[in-house]
């Protein structure tokens, strides 16, 4: 039964400034907290206006409750409407003068004193005489300043703290904006009637463990994707000089990792126990990637989560956290197809031309490499399969996930000032010279150890699963067929070269969509805008297909939706 409350000398303050706003403690905590909620739920105190609205089912509609009563009834209103303004805008101000975030402005040589202006136009005295739209003009300068100083991640790194003040922080301007539109218009009955709407969405999901989650790991996700997609912009060839650079170092790629897949093979050939081969294919994995970096060789199958992190940061362009899809997306993608498509086929060319060639010389000089190379068992792990396609979605998987631990690594070194610090440190001899490498190489580095390790080491996790682990990768499977090519009848090579082919595409749509996936999540997007974005591309291929492999001719008038 629902209690019989008057709305009369209800308290509004902390309706005003809290509900709305992301919780103040660490996320453990919020999510413990949330928790024990479930089972002993908060209730709001007797005498304010969260305890009405949760025990009337009156409010629920558009004239749910008396504007005028709540106005005229209760004469303590506006003072505690203006506490509340005077309360988020010192939170505003707090953030925005710490030292730490004033040095990052500093930094990136953004003007900051709105800020300034800000303290001032608040002031300390008691009555708040203050001008409402000078005051939401303030605001707005700021919320520019904090959207700007996110923009500049990539010069300044960030890390979650920084992630989650800076959102939250947004919350309060807005939040501010809010309360002082309806200082100026306390009597309308549509600016009090969207507060009430707010609050009861909030107190819909205010316990939610979900949407917990999923707010604090979108903030994560953010920060992984950050430089990721800074360094997928190298990833995209942009005209015919950069496309057939893209081809050639491609070329170069798949020629080292055809060397490296031999490498592989005579590994194997010593018959190791497990532990020992995962320990030396991780070894050679890493050094090959590694190594074709160092040549500014191209392997395919690192791009994908590279070219999704900046599709991802292209449609969110503004960097606010709001998706905006335009005809642009569509270009980009098709850089991105044609830029895939030219370096698997230069890494699937050079690889299987290079095991040929290196099979030929072997057999004119009458070595036996049988017993190492074992073409049967070479060629069978290549052909089209359920199996392969399972293997290759696992390294398409991999992928993704050294792309983006190389993308967090870079982000740390800058937000943590690692090299600015090794030049500062006598450990480290000031050296100049290592902190430009480790500023240049370290992420890279990482990002290959790491990928390395997982497709040397993946098969491992057989033991510990129900089911088979193992990766098939584009060029070296191609380069498998180049060392088994002489010992089967056409068909079997051209099955297996369909077999290849399915390796590089499930190689590329894993890796890829896992990663746009994630940076698209790490922005806000709707799950609606994935669709839209597809069927876009799917009639501008339709229409366009030349523009996907080799045509370079992106003009806004060819895009047709």
């Amino acid at each position: 039964m629902k209690e019989n409350i008057e709305i009369n000398n209800l308290d509004f303050y902390s309706f005003f400034t809290k509900y709305s706003l992301m919780d103040e403690y660490g996320f453990s905590y919020g999510l413990l907290s949330r928790i024990f909620r479930k089972v002993l739920p908060v209730i709001p105190e007797r005498h304010t206006i969260e305890y009405y609205l949760d025990n009337n089912n009156k409010w629920q509609g558009e004239s749910g409750i008396d504007i005028e009563a709540v106005t005229k009834g209760n004469i303590n209103i506006s003072k505690q409407l203006d506490l509340a303004i005077k309360a988020l805008c010192s939170k505003v101000i707090a953030f925005g003068l710490d030292n730490n975030l004033k040095a990052k402005f500093v930094h990136l040589d953004l003007e900051d004193s709105i800020l300034e202006k800000f303290l001032d136009q608040i002031g300390a005295t008691s009555d708040f005489n203050v001008d409402e739209i000078d005051l939401i003009y303030s605001l707005e300068q700021i919320e520019l300043l904090i959207i700007r100083l996110r923009q500049y991640k990539n010069k300044i790194g960030t890390n979650f703290h920084l992630t989650l003040s800076t959102r939250r922080i947004l919350e309060y301007i807005e939040r501010t904006k809010e309360l002082l539109e309806l200082r100026k218009n306390i009597n309308s009955k549509s600016h009090w009637n969207k507060l009430f709407n707010d609050y009861r969405e909030y107190s819909k999901t205010k316990n939610s463990l979900r949407k917990y989650v999923n707010r604090h790991t979108d903030l994560v996700a953010l920060e992984i994707v950050e430089h990721t997609s800074n360094k997928g912009q190298k990833y995209i060839a942009e005209n015919w000089a950069e496309y057939k650079s893209f081809f050639v170092r491609s070329l170069l790629g798949g020629g080292l990792i055809a060397l490296f897949a031999f490498v592989k093979i005579m590994i194997e050939s010593y018959k190791l126990s497990s532990v020992s081969n995962a320990f030396y294919f991780s070894i050679n994995y890493a050094f090959c990637f590694i190594i074709v970096k160092q040549f500014n060789g191209i392997i395919a199958t690192k791009q994908p989560s590279m070219t999704a992190s900046t599709i991802a940061r292209h449609i969110d362009k503004q960097d606010d956290l709001i998706i905006d899809s335009h005809m642009s997306i569509t270009i980009l993608i098709r850089k991105v197809f044609r830029s895939q498509f030219i370096s698997l086929v230069g890494n699937f060319l050079m690889a299987f031309f290079v095991a040929s060639l290196i099979i030929i010389v072997f057999d004119y000089f009458k070595l036996e490499l049988l017993d190492i190379i074992k073409p049967q068992y070479l060629i069978k792990s290549v052909l089209p399969s359920y199996q392969l396609l399972m293997y290759a979605m696992i390294a398409g998987f991999f992928l993704a996930l050294a792309g983006l631990i190389s993308g967090y690594i870079d982000n740390k070194l800058i937000f943590s000032k690692i090299p600015y610090r090794i030049v500062h440190s006598n450990v480290f001899w000031r050296s100049q010279k290592l902190a430009d490498y480790i500023d240049r190489k370290a992420g890279s580095l990482a990002g290959n150890i790491v990928l390395g390790a997982l497709l040397g080491s993946g098969f491992l996790f057989s033991s510990i699963l129900p089911f088979q682990i193992d990766i098939r990768h584009i060029a070296f499977s191609a380069a498998n067929v180049g060392y088994a090519l002489f010992d089967f009848d056409l068909k079997t090579i051209l099955m297996a070269f369909a077999g290849v082919a399915l390796i590089g595409m499930t190689n590329f749509i894993v890796s890829f969509s896992l990663t746009l996936y994630l940076a698209l999540k790490s922005r806000g997007a709707k799950p609606t805008i994935v669709p839209k974005i597809i069927k876009r591309v799917i009639i501008d291929f339709i229409n366009n297909p030349s523009l996907y492999f080799f045509k370079i001719d992106d003009k806004f008038s060819n895009v047709k939706t």
